[in-house]
């Protein structure tokens, strides 16, 4: 089995260079590392080429396509090169256990998998009649489980040969819910997405989120500095809705949830609820009418509140 991986980069070499050591410290690395570089500084490149050309590749998108256009590229090239199964990362997600990938790779042999598109470290499952997450009962976290999606975050790795009947991810979203609009394609198509249970109860407590019960609040909780995020989301989701899965009342029940957030976004100043307010329309107009891509610029994250 050949398993190749990816980590899609923008301007954050140092954190770039850890989550290459991470990858390649695996007590079953993988056999290549492809770096997607979305950026566009020297010093990526720099310490990309720090390690040997037979473990690690560089290649620079020559603009911003967000992660959505990086990690069709990087599937594309590796899937091309003829790497059977295919590790998704981002810089700034490394695998935080240094036998991780052997152990997705245990599941994959523990299973038929002519019919399991990816396997992952963690994930969610998906409720259609409301159009949300639903988070995965502590219990059921041991074994092998199947999920519907798995983030990209959750360090999903593709089969390659189910990548090819049911095509790359939408690389027209740019940025937000490309992965989750991914895996439902998988799972509607009658593909299966697993995870090790054993696996992602240790990434539960190690966020702390063990018996976690989520507090559901409209306020947004962006800063002003990352609002576009939202914008995105919004748009994303309305359009893969519409458009994709044909679920018009869920793109409805969206628009009505960005009015919503638009609403209470002005609790945190007329400033931060002019800007939002003005995103969240344009999201939801954009979604229903298909303008996709890099429609609005994205700002370097920003830590606390105007």
């Amino acid at each position: 089995m050949r398993l190749g991986a990816f980590v899609v980069t923008f301007n954050r070499p140092e954190i770039l260079r850890k989550t290459i050591q991470s990858l390649l410290t695996q007590t079953r690395p993988p056999d290549l590392v492809l770096i997607v570089d979305n950026g566009s500084l020297a010093e990526t490149k720099r310490i990309a080429g720090e390690f040997s050309d037979n473990q690690v590749l560089y290649h620079s998108m020559g603009d911003n396509l967000g992660p959505a256009g990086a990690i069709a590229y990087a599937i594309h090239w590796l899937m091309e090169a003829k790497y059977d199964w295919i590790w998704c990362g981002d810089d700034d997600d490394p695998p935080r256990y240094s036998d991780e990938i052997e152990r997705l790779l245990k599941v994959v042999q523990s299973v038929d998998c002519a019919d399991v598109a990816g396997v992952g470290a963690f994930g969610s499952l998906w409720d259609w009649e409301t159009g949300r997450l639903k988070r995965l009962p502590d219990e059921a976290l041991s074994g092998v489980a199947e999920v519907d999606i798995i983030g990209g975050n959750g360090h999903p790795m593709l089969q390659a040969e189910i990548v090819k009947k049911v095509g790359l991810p939408n690389n027209h979203f740019f940025f937000g819910l490309d992965d989750w609009e991914y895996c439902l394609r998988f799972r509607n198509a009658g593909y299966h997405l697993l995870v090790d249970g054993t696996l992602m109860r240790q990434y539960r407590a190690r966020a702390g989120r063990l018996n976690f019960k989520q507090r559901r609040s409209w306020l947004p909780r962006h800063s002003y500095h990352t609002i576009w995020r939202q914008y995105y989301s919004t748009r994303n989701y309305i359009f893969a809705m519409n458009k994709i899965f044909q679920r018009p009342n869920l793109a409805r029940r969206e628009m009505l949830r960005a009015l919503g957030r638009a609403f209470f976004s002005w609790g945190r100043g007329p400033r931060y609820g002019v800007a939002f307010t003005n995103l969240q329309i344009r999201g939801v107009l954009d979604g229903y009418l298909g303008r996709m891509g890099r429609t609005v610029l994205p700002q370097p994250k920003y830590k606390g509140n105007p």
